[in-house]
């Protein structure tokens, strides 16, 4: 059975993973993770169901368990492997944590866009336009002019986020931000 909204939570929603296949015959649910702390889905919460723009209906965690490499789901309420199948492909979403909660280096993408990008000696070098999560090491996507360059999101290279100064600062290696790289050839 859907929940409605909480009262007065006007914290933004994210998304945490996408809806795969049911699993058993008793309305249980594989679900991709989408998100760097997947602990925060645990029994007995609050998640939102949806598209990719927000969720449209909310549900309770009955349980959860990891299996495979993805979450097995058993939602409150629903117990038909009919049921659940039609949540395939859908989102689940989760409350956004507020900074604090945040670990030490960690932002959400949508508190990187828009950011000025500076050198260490305070030289504009782009702007952060997205984070390309990647296979090994996440990767902003900064947009100098008509052209795009991918930076690693390590400390040794973002060395600085400020996000009340609106900038970010990248200490980039020769080559990664220009076309004066070494020619290995």
């Amino acid at each position: 059975m859907p929940l409605s909204p909480g009262e007065g939570d006007d914290r933004s929603w994210l998304i945490v993973g996408r809806a795969a296949k049911p699993h058993g015959v008793h309305g249980d649910i594989l679900v991709e993770i989408i998100t760097d702390f997947p602990e925060r889905l645990t029994d007995g919460v609050k998640f939102g169901l949806g598209g990719d723009s927000e969720p449209t209906e909310f549900f309770e965690v009955h349980r959860v368990r990891f299996h495979q490499g993805r979450w097995l789901l058993s939602v409150v309420g629903i117990r038909d492997r009919e049921a659940i199948g039609a949540w395939r492909g859908r989102y689940l979403w989760l409350p956004e944590q507020s900074l604090d909660e945040l670990p030490e280096g960690y932002y959400y993408e949508h508190h990187l866009v828009g950011l000025e990008c500076r050198s260490p000696e305070g030289d504009v070098l782009g702007e952060v336009t997205g984070l390309d999560p990647g296979e090994g090491q996440s990767r902003l996507i900064i947009r100098r002019g008509t052209r795009e360059f991918l930076v690693p999101y390590v400390p040794e290279i973002v060395s600085e986020v400020n996000l009340e100064g609106g900038h970010v600062v990248i200490d980039a290696p020769r080559g990664l931000l220009d076309d004066d790289a070494i020619d290995a050839r």
